[in-house]
């Protein structure tokens, strides 16, 4: 083959070489805005909830004899339970003739609900009140209850969790860096205190918590849930984080059991659905308060100061939070993507034209 017809045939491949550098380019970034695409839709909003009564939704549970889902408002409102239908709107309340202080959590076990009134902010209340109401008819009228009162073996304690077995056994979990996981007795007396007994630690500020059918125990804080395994000391098994929440203060699993929902305080709140956790994928650091904006989580797992420090601003938070809309660190990996795309595309297209110009010496 002549030198020319060599040159020719070399700038050709070098030609072909080009195309297929920008071919993979813009494979790595449609790949990239696929992930994302992904991660957007892992915020599956499940339903939600508009009435304006509820406003301070800080406990739900599912009532598959019903076909419903059971929420609670905040302190400051009255004896009543809402029940909501799969698309969150409310078909009724139960009430019940009694003045909650601080109503946290609700559960439904064995046709019976149970409505935690055990949130104490000052730690300053001698007891709590679990309410119990049997066969909860949504029908909008007073019914009869009976309650037991729950008293801490080691002072008062602030709590929004309340976790019922499937063997009717009552555990309230504190709120607190040092949360801890307390027992009822198995016989509750519907007339004198119930003494709690401690039985093992809880993750930091532990909001809500629901048993799972496998006898392992699901709790949540404002940006995170945790998977519990009470044979192995309530040690921590799982671990990813919940969607971005204003005041993520309930879970439950849905109707069929396979996927948890976490609900937040507000008018309009909207319920996620999310997978139960399988392993310990990274997720911020549980605080106090609830996170003033979406944190970003390292693949390392570091986490910025936003997560540490949920209700603070500070610069640190500015320099490493994202949009709401947006994924966390979502856009500085598309970024990145698609500036080594462009490095790649350039690079190809120099190494052409420079052996396009020794060719044709």
């Amino acid at each position: 083959m002549s030198r020319r017809a060599t040159g020719v045939a070399h700038r050709a491949g070098v030609g072909r070489g080009v195309p297929s550098l920008m071919f993979l380019a813009l494979l790595v970034v449609s790949l990239s805005f696929g992930s994302a695409g992904r991660a957007a839709a892992d915020d599956t909003v499940a339903f939600t909830i508009t009435d304006d009564r509820i406003t301070e939704s800080s406990g739900l549970t599912r009532d598959t004899d019903a076909g419903l889902y059971w929420t609670v408002n905040d302190s400051g409102d009255s004896g009543r339970v809402f029940a909501l239908d799969q698309a969150g709107k409310v078909v009724g309340t139960v009430r019940f003739r009694a003045d909650p202080v601080d109503v946290e959590a609700v559960q439904y076990a064995d046709n019976t609900l149970y409505v935690a009134d055990i949130g104490d902010n000052n730690a300053d209340r001698s007891f709590v009140t679990v309410y119990l109401i049997s066969d909860p008819q949504p029908n909008n009228r007073r019914t009869l209850y009976r309650s037991v009162d729950l008293v801490y073996p080691d002072g008062p304690h602030d709590a929004e969790t309340l976790l019922v077995s499937d063997t009717g056994q009552l555990y309230l979990v504190t709120k607190g860096a040092n949360g801890g996981i307390y027992q009822a007795p198995a016989d509750l007396s519907h007339s004198q205190l119930n003494t709690l007994t401690r039985v093992g630690d809880a993750p930091p500020f532990v909001t809500d918590g629901q048993f799972l059918d496998d006898g392992r125990i699901a709790v949540r804080s404002y940006v995170d849930v945790s998977i519990l395994d009470p044979d192995q000391g309530y040690r921590v098994v799982a671990r990813s984080a919940t969607p971005f929440q204003p005041q993520g203060e309930s879970l439950t699993r849905n109707l069929d059991g396979t996927r948890l929902l976490v609900g937040s305080e507000g008018k309009n709140s909207a319920v996620f659905s999310m997978p139960v956790p399988d392993g310990m994928a990274a997720a911020p650091s549980p605080g106090a308060s609830p996170p003033t904006k979406r944190s970003t989580t390292s693949p390392d797992g570091s986490k910025s100061s936003a997560a540490a420090d949920p209700g603070g601003d500070s610069a640190a938070d500015e320099e490493t939070d994202v949009d709401d809309t947006q994924g966390t660190g979502r856009s500085g990996t598309v970024a990145a993507l698609l500036v080594a795309a462009a490095v790649a595309v350039a690079a190809g297209a120099g190494v052409y034209f420079a052996r396009g110009r020794r060719s044709s010496r």
